[in-house]
């Protein structure tokens, strides 16, 4: 079988995009989707399914489809570019994956099933910009991306203002409000939409229930009410796990101190005969 076999990326049984064997012979044919709905045909006498893979390809390169969308992406010219794929009719802002969120934007990628969110970016095109970025480190299609001559050090997060508590919050921490019937404070987060975290006695508890909660969504620590503290307990996570190597380290040591060397068991044999 071809190690550029497709699996799960298609639902065809030969394994390949835009290959089906033929019903009435041990042939195959080739089509390929032009826009939503048209389908452009190949041919279908081709012997082998790879034969067959490779026609679409040919036509999936003239077409300017995503690597991700090739049988044999690793053989696309050298300098391929995928065509850009549309934005969205529904998309207003300009960008792929970004929306407005109050007045700030925000950037959204959905990555194995899972929606990451990031927010408080002044401007669309940072919150573009940032999109982008985890396109690259999930190693997605480049033809999702906003920028795709953009070139980023993905190995360096870049500089953010830290996030402004909104004005209309009076308590003074972001994701908590004060509870009027019982003088409690109400602690919640977005996360696609607005989940109740707990009500606390003090406003300082809702804002380290709502650290606690954006630290798990995958938020910055910009983003946090205390983001010092998380600092610390990263530097002290850090630090634990050096003392604990360190002391595997010196256990492995003592171990090999304890064995003795053939030389140093004979010469204690000896020691032992002469005495008897």
């Amino acid at each position: 079988m071809p190690k550029s076999k497709r699996r799960g990326r298609s639902k065809n049984k030969s394994g390949f995009f835009g290959v089906k064997k033929r019903t009435n012979g041990n042939k195959y044919e080739a089509t390929i989707s032009i826009g939503n709905s048209k389908l452009k045909y190949l041919g279908s006498s081709y012997d082998t399914a790879k034969l067959a893979a490779k026609a679409y390809d040919k036509e999936a390169i003239r077409l300017r489809k995503p690597l991700s969308k090739l049988n044999y992406p690793k053989k696309a010219p050298v300098g391929y570019t995928p065509m850009q794929q549309a934005l969205r009719s529904t998309n207003t802002v300009g960008y792929r994956g970004v929306s407005k969120n109050r007045k700030n934007f925000m950037a959204s990628i959905s990555i194995g099933g899972k929606q990451t969110q990031r927010y408080g970016f002044d401007t669309a095109k940072e919150a573009a910009i940032d999109y982008d970025r985890a396109v690259l480190k999930a190693n997605q299609s480049t033809s999702l991306l906003n920028f795709p001559d953009m070139v980023h050090n993905l190995d360096v997060e870049p500089k953010r203002k830290k996030e402004k508590v909104r004005s209309s919050n009076t308590i003074g921490y972001k994701g908590v409000s004060k509870i009027k019937r019982n003088g409690k404070f109400l602690a919640q987060i977005c996360i696609g939409k607005n989940k109740r975290i707990g009500q606390f006695d003090t406003a300082i508890a809702a804002a380290l229930a709502y650290d606690q909660a954006a630290i798990k969504a995958g938020r910055k620590s910009h983003t946090l009410n205390f983001p010092e503290d998380q600092k610390k307990q990263e530097k002290q996570k850090k630090q634990k796990k050096q003392v604990k190597e360190k002391r595997q380290k010196k256990q492995k040591k003592t171990k090999k101190k304890e064995l003795l060397t053939i030389q140093e068991y004979n010469e204690m044999l000896q020691i032992w005969n002469d005495m008897e």
